[in-house]
């Protein structure tokens, strides 16, 4: 049975509580957790509109994560899934924020894309021939995942999404509008700490690329009656392992000819 709008307004109330109070939370309670990625996705929709009404945050796009099959695995969910990017979370390169006032604060660099058109749901499947038509630009960009759900991972996959997929801040690059000529899935990508080399990934390593992803998130919300609009940014997942951050620390992800982003923890 689908969890009741009054059992989402609860968990997506919880789940904000927390994260303002910076109290992590075990796990919401059973008579309010998610018992499919639906049910996340309704107390995500909830939480969204809280944060629209409380604090005048802004929609302006979407991550998707657990775009690899091992990430997938870990996470207990049979496809990748989306949460909201909010005007309120994001930050233009290069960002400083307190280390304290997260919980997990984990670093994943991640190949952006800046929707052009609008994308009528009607029009579903589409492939990824089809954004590369609807792309204006593509940026670097670093998500940093973050919950108050203590068990993190452990959480599962319909609380994660429940919590807008985890979704701690996003960081912003300068876009590439001249991007129609780099191979986005042999990008290469580096993450530095420190000025030390931690992670080396590639954009393929969002299965299927950037542009697939984008196509799988364009049909997942088709299949709810969304699209993606023109002006709409999409993070599509993280090109290297995660790296949990630490006070004191600074990353770099360096996406070569896309761009570099730098993120420091006080």
């Amino acid at each position: 049975m689908p969890i009741s709008a009054a059992d989402s307004a609860t968990a997506a109330r919880l789940l904000l509580d927390h994260r303002r109070r910076g109290v992590a939370l075990p796990a919401l309670p059973e008579a309010c957790r998610p018992q499919s990625a639906e049910d996340g996705y309704a107390i995500q929709q909830a939480l969204v509109a809280l944060r629209i009404q409380e604090e005048r945050a802004r929609p302006i796009g979407w991550k998707i994560g657990a775009t690899n099959p091992a990430a997938r695995e870990m996470l207990g969910v049979v496809e990748p899934f989306f949460g909201v990017l909010l005007s309120t979370l994001t930050s233009d390169a290069p960002a400083r924020f307190v280390a304290s006032e997260m919980f997990q604060r984990i670093v994943e660099p991640e190949i952006a894309l800046e929707i052009d058109i609008d994308l009528d749901p009607a029009d579903a499947p589409f492939d990824a021939d089809a954004i590369r038509r609807a792309v204006r630009t593509v940026l670097p960009a670093i998500e940093i995942v973050d919950t108050p759900l203590a068990g993190g991972i452990a959480a599962g996959g319909p609380s994660l999404i429940a919590d807008d997929g985890s979704h701690g801040r996003w960081v912003k690059g300068v876009p590439v509008a001249d991007w129609q000529g780099l191979d986005l899935i042999e990008q290469r990508v580096t993450l530095t700490v420190d000025g030390a080399l931690l992670r080396e990934g590639r954009g393929g390593n969002v299965e299927g690329g950037p542009l697939a992803a984008t196509a799988w998130l364009a049909n997942a919300l088709a299949a709810r009656g969304r699209g993606l609009r023109a002006g709409d940014f999409v993070s599509t997942g993280t090109t290297t392992q995660p790296v949990p951050a630490s006070a004191g620390q600074t990353l770099v992800a360096d996406f070569g000819p896309i761009g570099r982003i730098e993120v420091s923890f006080d």
